[in-house]
């Protein structure tokens, strides 16, 4: 006994209850550990080499029942069968990681038989056990000690408190429920919301649970309880179930179409355009780290028929539950590439892993970003110096706009503040002028040059006093300064359109109408 520390310095009472919970029915895990053993290294020893020291003259090998302290998870659920069940789990479900984490999710009625079993060697050996129940280690740790070296050993894996790879073992008794019943006469107050709650709700939670029995006086928990508690009628089934961390995979993309939409469009069931910027950036990527899920978060959205130009819009795709996440930077630069083949409508730029705090950057801009935009717009009039001059001097102009027609049966209808920073315009050929404006983020452009029918105002018709509309419009830039620029960035707009008539996204006209200046996309 030596080698151990123990609630007790006294070898003949360490033997009185060492017999005590053998004939209880506990394994020697559980003798071990409601001895008062807290060293994870004594947890190391065999079965075998915990019986040769604890119970060296009694054999226990035709003990077959379930352990009344454990459920018989740390006897059958601890041995080298059970391990190799978790290593073929791993294996089959193909995951790639370096180091793990087990999980344990075990009954709740364990935590009443803990109760039961302390209640009742505190009252054969007091002294001892006299304000000592939280030095006593759980189920979960104890198995922990014992098998977390052994599994790393399998899985050729470093086991660890925290990892982003996790091996979650569920652990079910059917008598669980019934054994906690007796809470909810005698602590009624604490469980009286959850007993009303619809069928299918957990009644018993370890918070619950443990709340209850803090509360009861030994006395009375053990009128209510028998102690020590008895040998279970069946054994614990357990689930394996494995899971990684999300990855987050975050970039910029351009978009050159104007029939192309953010996300997947779909009305009543039926899909509206073939692709979209989500499906043509993602794919590539599920296919690379084979996600259960996932899920793109943008800084804002273009409509359909609006280009995104400039370096692009940031973005990051959310992988959750990845199987292959080792990726080396040469990796993320092909897969960036292989990306950029798929359509010349969408290029990304900029691609990288980041971590689930940098992602909050994103969200942070959405409300204090500002966004620049170029537009072609009519006039019902020719556009005049005099006007090129009054709206080049308006500065943070205030807009109210309602919510636009053309959404409002998706989005809440409010009216909204929201500020023109800056605008610019050239005068075109055929009553067309080029309107350049920078805009706080959440300000609905279209709808500031053609008014939505009043909707928003001011707005262009009642600037220059002349029914105007909106022909073409792009997005410049969005104005986050994230993720970390990778690429060499190249805003010349000689090199831009060199790209789009490369890549066929328009014609050779129109390029060179943009390149004038004197005319619209399509």
């Amino acid at each position: 006994m030596e080698k151990f520390d123990l609630l007790t310095n006294s070898t003949e009472e360490a033997k009185q209850i060492i017999l005590c919970l053998q004939k209880i029915g506990c394994c020697v895990r559980c003798i071990l550990r409601n001895l008062g053993e807290l060293n994870p290294a004594s947890f190391r020893l065999s079965t075998e080499e915990l019986q040769s020291i604890l119970l060296p003259e009694i054999d226990t090998s035709i003990n077959e029942c379930p352990c009344p302290g454990c459920l018989g998870i740390l006897q059958k659920f601890a041995e080298d069968s059970f391990l190799n069940q978790i290593l073929d789990k791993v294996k089959a479900d193909g995951y790639q990681f370096s180091d793990h984490q087990c999980s344990l999710i075990v009954p709740v009625s364990l935590i009443v038989r803990q109760k039961a079993l302390y209640v009742h060697l505190k009252q054969l050996f007091g002294e001892s056990y006299k304000g000592s129940e939280d030095k006593i280690a759980s189920v979960k740790d104890v198995w922990k000690w014992s098998c977390g070296y052994r599994l790393a050993g399998l899985l050729d894996a470093t086991f660890q408190n925290r990892s982003q790879f996790d091996i979650l073992m569920t652990f079910k008794y059917e008598d669980s429920d019934k054994e906690c019943a007796f809470l909810l006469d005698t602590q009624p107050d604490t469980f009286r919301k959850r007993k009303q709650r619809k069928f299918g709700y957990e009644t018993y939670t370890r918070a619950n649970v443990a709340k209850a029995l803090n509360e009861i006086s030994d006395s009375k928990f053990h009128d209510s309880v028998t102690c020590p508690p008895v040998i279970p009628h069946s054994e614990c089934k357990c689930t394996i179930s494995c899971s990684h961390d999300a990855i987050f995979i975050a970039g910029r993309y351009q978009k050159y179409s104007r029939e192309l939409s953010q996300t997947p469009w779909l009305i009543d069931g039926k899909r509206i355009m073939e692709g979209s910027v989500q499906e043509l950036i993602c794919d590539p990527i599920l296919k690379t780290f084979k996600p259960t899920d996932y899920r793109l978060s943008s800084s804002g959205r273009e409509d359909v028929d609006v280009r995104m130009l400039g370096i692009g819009r940031p973005f990051v795709v959310e992988l959750i539950n990845p199987h292959y996440v080792k990726i080396s930077k040469d990796e993320l630069r092909e897969l960036q590439k292989e990306i950029n083949c798929v359509s010349a409508s969408v290029q990304v730029r900029d691609l990288q892993i980041v971590t689930r705090e940098d992602t909050n950057i994103l969200k942070e801009g959405e409300t204090d970003k500002t966004k620049s935009y170029s537009a072609v717009c009519w006039c019902q009039r020719e556009i005049t110096e005099e006007d090129i001059q009054m709206l080049s001097k308006l500065q943070d102009l205030k807009l109210q706009q309602k919510t636009p027609l053309r959404v409002l049966h998706r989005r809440t209808a409010a009216t909204r503040e929201r500020t023109i920073h800056s605008m610019k315009i050239t005068q075109l050929a055929n009553n067309r002028f080029k309107l350049n404006l920078t805009t706080q983020a959440g300000t609905y452009v279209k709808e500031f040059v053609h008014g939505d029918f009043g909707r928003t105002s001011p707005n262009m018709n009642e600037l220059l006093l002349a029914e105007c509309d909106i022909i073409d419009l792009d997005v410049e830039s969005v104005n986050v300064d994230w993720p970390p620029l990778i690429d060499p960035v190249q805003l010349d707009e000689t090199n831009l359109l060199n790209h789009i008539e490369s890549n066929n996204i328009i014609s050779n006209t129109e390029v060179k109408d943009l390149n004038s200046g004197s005319a619209t996309t399509s």
